[in-house]
């Protein structure tokens, strides 16, 4: 900036003018913050008109702040104020709190994420909506949520008058990706895995996956369950797994062992079948002492296993086996197969997976249950014989 050449006192307490070589006005002032601390500000304009107009617009805002009005504020910091709040409050997890930091982003790198909540027109939120179809299905659901979640937010603290979400313009999109189904091994690729998995030879040294592998596939427990196991978890004497705890993600991407399940529901017992028995007695035998106790454990870098590290493992014996790759999580969508194949009823099915409905267990496995509706049909008229 130009030398400074004059100073000019405005009215007493309105502040200060100069004026600089390049013509350009500064104009200072004292204000103060919501917590009542003095502060000085400069704003700099071509007139003084300008810069007082500047000025007024500051404090306007800044007195907005006094009474808990941010008229600056923007739909993820809307946002990210609601989640800590409920981080603080128990009402999310570590881990659900890192999902919706996650989503937040999306919104971040689009301009309405810069723009203040106040200053949004439709057609900016609309073009947005336009942006998102390329992102699954669960993923555009989240970013709708979370823009109707911040502009009630804003509506009910006086911030905006005009919800722009209520508009029936405005409607959640579709995506354009195909719903990614994970698909239950058939029986003969079962057989494939299984055979794969026996004759793979663990390098000295290097951590071993194969019996999480097994317990997925005869328990239908979720990776990060099985990786959180630890001795009395396992009820021989009941003849039950009691699932308690799951591996997750924290709010810094962290892993750490959560005292509880991904759901409500995912806290339950598991009955230890004829298949599952000798796998859990071979972990227990093959425990080494870590610092949580856990059956399963990464000794080589003192932390916990992770469902990814277990998933890239799986990768290769797939690979291996010549069967196709859906992620580890197809071996729990085996047991629910299987199970169903076995004539297991759903309501029980949905207990041993810890689902929080039947509804997610019969949409989930619709195909399997379709497959069998001939031999159900069968069922019912051997059963239905000489009644009528």
């Amino acid at each position: 900036m130009a030398k400074k050449n004059n100073t000019k006192r405005a009215k007493r307490g309105a502040g200060s003018f100069r004026k600089y070589d390049n013509g350009l006005y500064e104009y200072r002032i004292t204000y103060r913050d919501e917590f009542d601390k003095p502060h000085r500000k400069s704003f700099c304009g071509e007139s003084q008109a300008l810069c007082i107009a500047k000025a007024k617009e500051f404090l306007y805002k800044q007195e907005m702040r006094c009474f808990g009005i941010d008229l600056d504020i923007t739909i993820p910091q809307i946002m990210k104020q609601k989640y800590e709040s409920d981080l603080e409050k128990n009402f999310i997890g570590p881990q659900g709190y890192s999902r919706n930091m996650a989503t937040l982003r999306i919104i971040e790198r689009h301009f309405i994420g810069q723009i203040p909540i106040i200053e949004l027109k439709q057609s900016q939120i609309d073009a947005f909506l336009r942006s998102i179809t390329n992102y699954s299905r669960s993923v555009i659901e989240k970013l709708y949520s979370a823009l109707k979640q911040s502009f009630e937010i804003a509506c009910e603290s006086q911030l905006i008058t005009n919800n722009l979400m209520k508009s029936s313009y405005l409607r959640c999109p579709r995506s354009n990706q195909r719903p990614k189904k994970v698909r239950a091994l058939t029986k003969a690729e079962q057989e494939k895995f299984l055979e794969a998995l026996k004759e793979h030879k663990i390098p000295d040294g290097r951590n071993g996956y194969k019996l999480q592998l097994l317990i997925e596939l005869y328990s239908g427990m979720r990776m990060g369950e099985i990786n959180a196991l630890t001795d009395d978890c396992i009820d021989f004497e009941q003849g039950v797994i009691h699932v308690r705890r799951t591996i997750s993600r924290g709010a810094e991407y962290e892993d750490y062992i959560k005292n509880g399940t991904k759901t409500y529901a995912g806290t339950r017992d598991i009955p230890i079948n004829k298949f599952l028995k000798p796998v859990l007695e071979e972990a227990l035998k093959q425990k080494k002492r870590n610092p949580w106790r856990l059956g399963f454990y990464d000794y080589n870098k003192n932390a916990f296993i992770s469902t990814s590290q277990v998933n890239c493992f799986y990768r290769r014996l797939c690979q291996k086996a010549n069967i196709h790759f859906d992620g580890q999580h197809a071996l729990r969508h085996t047991f629910a197969a299987r199970c169903i194949e076995a004539g297991i009823p759903p309501v029980v099915l949905k207990t041993w997976l810890g689902h929080t409905s039947i509804k997610i267990t019969l949409d989930t496995y619709t195909d399997v249950f379709h497959e069998y509706s001939s031999e159900a049909m069968s069922l019912f008229k051997s059963k239905m014989t000489g009644i009528y």
